[in-house]
């Protein structure tokens, strides 16, 4: 019997290491703008880097109608929940502009660590194009 492999690779658009801890993150693989605009950004007392990203790219980058939805889906209060409550992978559908074209996406998130009371201290973000 032959196997024929089938399975696509996903194309990551981008790959985000993020702490809460620090609210810091970082973007191992993803657009040279918004790698450049993580340089620029900096903790202050009201927001952190994290939520100033997720902002502006959700601002500039993500469909105006599905907006809210991807605010609240990647943020650390709603992945903490969902990670408390069992969750191992938290995943996410919508539209963003990729080479200046909105283009459908895929977001799966995945917890990285944990501190010793159970709270979520660093998660993982890919981002991949969905084949269409």
């Amino acid at each position: 019997m032959e196997y024929l492999e089938t399975y696509e690779k996903p194309e990551y658009h981008k790959i985000m290491r993020v702490s809460l801890a620090l609210d810091g993150c970082r973007i191992l693989k993803g657009p040279q703008d918004e790698k450049q605009l993580m340089e620029f950004l900096e903790d202050d007392v009201q927001i952190g880097r994290y939520r100033k990203m997720l902002q502006l790219v959700v601002r500039e980058k993500v469909e105006e109608s599905a907006q809210e939805r991807v605010l609240q889906f990647f943020s650390p209060e709603n992945l903490k929940t969902q990670f408390k409550n069992g969750e191992t992978k938290v995943t996410c559908s919508y539209f963003r502009k990729v080479d200046g074209q909105l283009r459908p996406v895929s977001a799966a998130v995945y917890p990285r660590s944990f501190g010793k009371q159970g709270e979520l201290k660093e998660f993982m973000i890919y981002i991949f194009m969905e084949n269409v």
